[in-house]
C-alpha cells in the first residue's frame, strides 16, 4: 500500500461532508456506496466522524476499479460538499486558508497543507497528508477556482518523483490560475 493511502494515526478521522464527495464525484454512485460499506462506512452523515483509514481503503479500492481520473473527479466535487466560508475574497486568501479548511474535516494526527504564495498568481503548496495524490490535486485546482472567479488553473508536481505514489512522504505543487 503506498504512502497515500495510509493514514498517519489509527485514531485520525474525517468528517462524513468529506466522504460524500465519493458519492458525488463518481457517475457510478451505486459502485461508491458499495465500495464505502465494503469498508464499513455504511449511511454517510455530514456531521459524523468517520475513521480515515477506511476513506483511504476505500479511495485505494475506488483507484484500482476506476484510476486516478475517478480519484481526481472526486477530489474536484470536495469543495462542492464541505463547510468552505462563503467570502470568495481572492486565490491567495483562500490558499492562506487552505490547512484549515483541512483540520476542519480531519481530526487527529492527519497532515495538512502548507502554502507558500510565489506570486500574485502562484503558489507552491507543500501537501503532507495520506490522500491520493490525484484526489489532491482535483480539490486543490477546484477550491482555487471558487476564488478565481472559476478561471482555469494549472497545477503539477515539483518533481514528479516526489510523490506520494513513489513512495515519498508528501507531494509538493506546484500552482499557477
Amino acid at each position: 500500500m503506498s504512502a497515500e493511502y495510509q493514514a498517519l494515526s489509527p485514531r485520525s478521522e474525517v468528517k462524513g461532508n468529506a466522504i460524500i464527495a465519493i458519492l458525488d464525484g463518481i457517475m457510478f454512485r451505486d459502485l461508491a456506496e458499495e465500495i464505502l460499506a465494503k469498508h464499513g462506512i455504511m449511511e454517510v452523515i455530514p456531521e459524523q466522524w468517520y475513521p480515515e483509514q477506511s476513506w483511504l481503503d476505500a479511495f485505494s479500492e475506488i483507484s484500482a476499479e476506476l484510476g486516478d481520473s475517478a480519484l481526481y473527479a472526486i477530489g474536484r466535487a470536495v469543495p462542492s460538499v464541505i463547510d468552505i466560508p462563503p467570502d470568495k475574497s481572492d486565490a491567495i486568501s483562500a490558499l492562506e486558508r487552505l490547512d484549515a479548511i483541512y483540520q476542519a474535516h480531519h481530526r487527529g494526527k492527519s497532515g495538512g497543507y502548507g502554502v507558500e504564495i510565489l506570486g500574485p498568481n502562484s503558489a507552491k503548496i507543500v501537501s503532507h497528508n495520506p490522500r491520493p495524490c490525484a484526489y489532491d490535486m482535483g480539490f486543490i485546482t477546484a477550491y482555487i477556482e471558487l476564488y478565481n472567479g472559476d478561471k482555469s488553473v494549472s497545477i503539477k508536481h515539483e518533481d514528479d518523483m516526489c510523490c506520494r505514489k513513489h513512495e515519498y512522504h508528501e507531494c509538493v505543487y506546484l500552482v499557477s490560475w
